[in-house]
Order: structure tokens, then C-alpha cells, then sequence
């Protein structure tokens, strides 16, 4: 045992309910649970399937079927989608026991607190905790969960508690400003979502070319998991190689030719994007430039 998890035993074991048994509320309760470091009282959902799922792994935590029966907890953690935290926060905070330094987060990556602070309402502690991963499942989230990193953001007051949520959770914590939420998750979005939408761009190439897919996906897989290792070590623009990094221009142009009109469109804003990784100067990038904004095919 580690000496923080000492520490965390001998403080107060927060107290949470649960509002939404989502995928990453109902990962993030059972890893809490497992750690002994914070009570999971209740759990509230409106599909009580979901809830019995939570009831299943941490025997002892209530299952309620109205959110105004939930006991008095120092947490309320919102697990439901995005576009429902609103709604919901309305209904939390007609909760009659919550005091002034009850806790409600939730855990979008898009949003930030304020979210949480209907208008005309008392302002109680609000925060977020954002796990930056993908939870596809919540069993394998469970064990592989551990050890990511974790943005954090809220009232002052509320950041040791979000601190501890996450330390329980073996998660490595980061804090973000409120105001640059948005932004901070358009780049998260861009890294993995787009990342799967170029391996499937290059892959659909490869294909039309009446390779077997299997194929088609291990020449991709390779080459982008190749590239990532070398971003552990490199910049990007260490990292970077092929034709624009060269400028070679000859090369380029016969990809341009190669691609269907649909697929320049793709090329186009990626090798712009790519050229401001490049040393290569100003007459070889307008080379390259005159290429990729040619009509011609």
C-alpha cells in the first residue's frame, strides 16, 4: 500500500451518488469502490437495469428509482450524456439536503462546470473530470483504465476533491482552464477521431486498388503505429518524412493525378497542414501549393 493510500484512508471517505449510469460513471464508481478510498452510496438511472449492473459489483451501494430519494452524499456525480447534464443539474439542485460544499461534476470532455449552475439557483461546488480514454466497454475499461491522464477543472474549493476522485481512480490529473474547455476537447477529438477517419481514408484507397483488405489494413496499422512511436520520442516535425518533407514535388504531383477528385479534397488540407512542419522554402512550398490547387486531374 502506498503511502497516499494511507493517507486517503485515514481522511474522510467521500461519500457519492450516482446520477446516470453511463459507461463512464459505471467504470469510474466500480474503480472507486475497488479502491476503498471512496463510499459509493446510491445510484439513480433512468434504465434501472443499468443500475442493477452497478449493484452487481459494489453489493452494498443503493439503487434508487427517483432521484428525489437519493441520501445526502458530499459527491454527485452526473454520468449522462452531454446533452442531458443540463436538465439534470436542474433537477439535482432541488435536492433539499444539498449544502454549500456539496460537489456535482460530471465528466464531459466539451463542457465545463458552469453547466452546473442553473440560473437563480444556489451555487454549490461544481467541477468536471474528464478521463481522456476510450471507453468502449466498461469490464475492459475497468482494468486497463488506470494510469491515463485526467483533466480536471472547477471552483477552487472543489479541486482537492477532484484531485482525490482521481488519485482513487489511479488516474494522473491535469488542470484545465474553464474557458478553454472547448478547445482543449476539438483537440483531443481531432487526435483520435480523425485519426481513425485518415486510417480509413487510406485504407479505402488501398482497396480500390483490388488488394484484400486484410492487407490493406496491415500496410496502414503499421505505418500509423510507427509514426505514433516515433511521436513518443520526436516532434512532429522530427517525426515527419515523405515527398512534402523533401519537397519533392515530382512525387506529389503524381499523387495528385493518382487520386480521385473526392480524395484530393482530403489531400489537399492535409499536405497544407503538413507544410508548416517543413524547413522547405518559400518557392518549393508555392510549388507544391500550385500542385494541390491544380483543377487539373
Amino acid at each position: 500500500m502506498t503511502t497516499s493510500s494511507i493517507c486517503l484512508k485515514k481522511a474522510h471517505r467521500p461519500s457519492v451518488n450516482i446520477v446516470g449510469a453511463g459507461k463512464v460513471a459505471s467504470t469510474l464508481a466500480i474503480t472507486w469502490h475497488q479502491s476503498k478510498l471512496i463510499n459509493m452510496q446510491a445510484v439513480w438511472n433512468r434504465s434501472f437495469s443499468a443500475a442493477e449492473y452497478l449493484k452487481n459489483h459494489i453489493p452494498h451501494i443503493q439503487v434508487h428509482k427517483q432521484l428525489e430519494t437519493l441520501p445526502p452524499a458530499d459527491i454527485i456525480v452526473i454520468g449522462v450524456s452531454d446533452q442531458f447534464i443540463e436538465k439534470i443539474s436542474r433537477k439535482i439542485h432541488q435536492i433539499d439536503w444539498l449544502k454549500a460544499d456539496t460537489l456535482i461534476l460530471h465528466f464531459s470532455g466539451a463542457l465545463n462546470s458552469n453547466i452546473l449552475i442553473p440560473k437563480n439557483h444556489k451555487k454549490f461546488l461544481v467541477g468536471s473530470l474528464h478521463p481522456v480514454f476510450a471507453f468502449a466497454s466498461i469490464e475492459t475499461a475497468i482494468n486497463t483504465l488506470p494510469g491515463h491522464l485526467c483533466a480536471i477543472e472547477g471552483d477552487a474549493k472543489a479541486l482537492s476533491l477532484l484531485h482525490k476522485l482521481a488519485q482513487a481512480a489511479n488516474l494522473t490529473c491535469f488542470n484545465i482552464d474553464s474557458a478553454q474547455k472547448k478547445r482543449y476537447h476539438a483537440a483531443l477529438s481531432i487526435s483520435a477521431n480523425f485519426l481513425v477517419t485518415l486510417n480509413a481514408f487510406a485504407r479505402n484507397i488501398l482497396i480500390s486498388l483490388s488488394l484484400p483488405q486484410e492487407l490493406a489494413e496491415t500496410l496502414v496499422n503499421q505505418l500509423m503505429q510507427q509514426n505514433l512511436n516515433q511521436l513518443q520520442i520526436m516532434s512532429p516535425e522530427e517525426a515527419l518524412t515523405g515527398p512534402i518533407k523533401r519537397g519533392d514535388s515530382n512525387t506529389i504531383a503524381r499523387h495528385w493525378k493518382a487520386l480521385e477528385q473526392s480524395e484530393q479534397t482530403l489531400y489537399k488540407v492535409l499536405a497544407e497542414q503538413t507544410l508548416h512542419l517543413t524547413t522547405l522554402s518559400a518557392e518549393k512550398q508555392q510549388q507544391i501549393l500550385q500542385i494541390i490547387n491544380s483543377q487539373e486531374n
